[in-house]
């Protein structure tokens, strides 16, 4: 496949279901994920502190770890 209708970023539980709903609509999609686990020791931890995505994304340090500072545009 060289093209795609939609491309989905995220393959967690709302990317997966936005993608489904839309191959089921007849539509062209791609599902990327970044993959591998999300294992980086004490970083593993904060995903499963309640608020702590606060604290990432607020901390410099922090969310360079973890936002790949992707940009988007509109493709129509």
């Amino acid at each position: 496949m060289t093209e795609a209708d939609y491309v989905v970023v995220g393959a967690g539980s709302a990317g997966c279901a936005v993608a489904r709903r839309l191959a089921e609509s007849g539509a062209s999609v791609v599902l990327l994920e970044a993959g591998g686990a999300d294992n980086k020791g004490w970083a593993k931890m904060l995903f499963q502190i309640p608020g702590a995505i606060n604290v990432m994304h607020s901390t410099p340090q922090l969310k360079k770890l973890f936002d790949w500072g992707y940009k988007s545009t509109p493709q129509r």
